[in-house]
């Protein structure tokens, strides 16, 4: 924990030009547009046959690897599957501090209890655990800031959350897994500041909600329509 400063808090503004300070990856696919390209140019096909190790970290963990790490102003934040978060030097590799969350036994994935990343705003980082719970840690010391149990989203009943939280202005949007267990997908947004959900989408409608009708008697209720992929944010729709 001792020696980690942070230079600036990361705002959104930052995040929707991203593409203005390549040496960071301040969302899991680079920017809020989700292009995952990368301006940084010193490695070229000239040259990329010198690369050489520089440093290696080795997770405790035995489960699949799927995280993109975030890069923020020298410090790079990752996720070992399947929820503990490691901060460590980018530079050298040295570990500032760790994390380490405890899912419910009951969580059940269908392809691997992994996490694909993290989210951050401000000088908090955001992850989605496999056992339905999006959590709020402070990314100085790593302590947590707020554990919050998204409504319905059981994990005994096959929910859980394996993409990287995308954040859009001052919200956290995630989406749960668990089509395969007969779940009804959805997306929701939560107060990055207060762990307050804010809306939820649900993408198999129930009564009273457009397109209903398409599904016959209760097959709603287990239409499926996960959303385990980080989605992506256009500035020039202004949501709000």
């Amino acid at each position: 924990m001792a020696g980690l400063t942070l230079r600036a808090q990361v705002v959104f503004d930052r995040i929707l030009h991203a593409n203005e300070e390549p040496r960071n990856w301040l969302t899991y696919s680079g920017g809020a547009m989700g292009q995952r390209y990368s301006l940084l140019n010193e490695v070229t096909p000239v040259n990329v046959r010198n690369l050489e190790l520089k440093w290696m970290y080795q997770v405790q963990s035995l489960e699949k690897f799927e995280a993109t790490p975030l890069v923020v102003d020298g410090v790079m934040y990752t996720v070992a599957a399947p929820n503990d978060v490691i901060a460590l030097d980018a530079a050298t590799g040295r570990v500032y501090w760790t994390y380490s969350y405890a899912p419910s036994t009951l969580a059940r994935l269908c392809c691997g209890r992994v996490n694909r990343g993290l989210a951050i705003l401000g000088h908090t980082l955001f992850m989605g655990t496999i056992d339905g719970h999006l959590i709020a840690l402070d990314a100085k010391s790593g302590g947590l800031v707020w554990n919050l149990a998204i409504g319905s989203a059981r994990a005994d009943a096959g929910y859980g959350f394996t993409m990287a939280p995308l954040v859009i202005k001052d919200k956290v949007v995630i989406g749960s897994v668990g089509g395969e267990f007969g779940v009804r997908g959805f997306l929701a947004a939560v107060d990055a500041k207060t762990g307050k959900e804010a809306w939820r989408f649900n993408t198999i409608p129930g009564p009273g909600e457009k397109g209903n009708n398409t599904w016959a008697g209760d097959s709603w209720k287990s239409g499926g329509g996960p959303l385990w992929v980080t989605g992506s944010y256009d500035p020039d729709l202004n949501l709000t």
